[in-house]
């Protein structure tokens, strides 16, 4: 079988049903996944610090990499709504 051009790692049954998969989904889908890793980051921010009988350094550790990781993916989920937002404009869905 030979492979499609255009499929990156994929092999040539995974792409034909991502290539299926339509934009607007796409987006809906990555902003309530940012949404859900969002949550469970604060969640595991705050309560490991305080409930686990780790070392004081990696309770800093832990809490430095949570708040990062918090702004690194609502900057994310600010941009991909943005995009997001733009599509439906372009697509005519809103105005």
């Amino acid at each position: 079988m030979e492979k499609e051009k255009g499929n990156y790692v994929f092999p040539s049954r995974l792409a034909k049903v991502m290539k299926g998969i339509s934009q607007r989904t796409q987006y809906e889908a990555s902003l309530m996944s940012m949404i859900f890793i969002l949550l469970g980051l604060i969640f595991m921010t705050i309560y490991i610090p305080f409930a686990s009988g780790l070392s004081v350094v990696m309770k800093v550790a832990i809490v430095i990499n949570g708040i990062a990781g918090f702004v690194f993916i609502s900057s994310y989920l600010v941009t991909t709504f943005q995009q997001y937002q733009n599509y439906l404009i372009v697509m005519g869905v809103v105005e």
